[in-house]
């Protein structure tokens, strides 16, 4: 291995350091359920109510395939506006 890779490279401590949402920069439907703290009652992160504001227009999702995405910006725009 060239010794310029490794200089470059960060040690994996300081990445397992990071928070995991940081680095995304779209989450899907359970991933914002996690992100916004929607949890059931029986502690599983709940996809309808996520769904939900969808529905409502509260929150903008777009589709691949048959799955939804949505943007980590607007979810913590959503967080600051207090709306979920």
């Amino acid at each position: 291995m060239d010794s310029n890779n490794l200089k470059d490279s960060k040690p994996e401590s300081e990445e397992s350091n990071q928070p995991f949402f940081d680095n995304l920069t779209w989450l899907s439907t359970k991933d914002a359920a996690v992100y916004l703290r929607k949890i059931r009652k029986d502690g599983q992160p709940s996809d309808g109510a996520i769904r939900t504001a969808v529905w409502r227009g509260l929150l903008k999702a777009r589709k691949w395939g048959r799955r939804l995405f949505f943007k980590k910006v607007e979810l913590d725009r959503l967080l600051e506006l207090s709306l979920i």
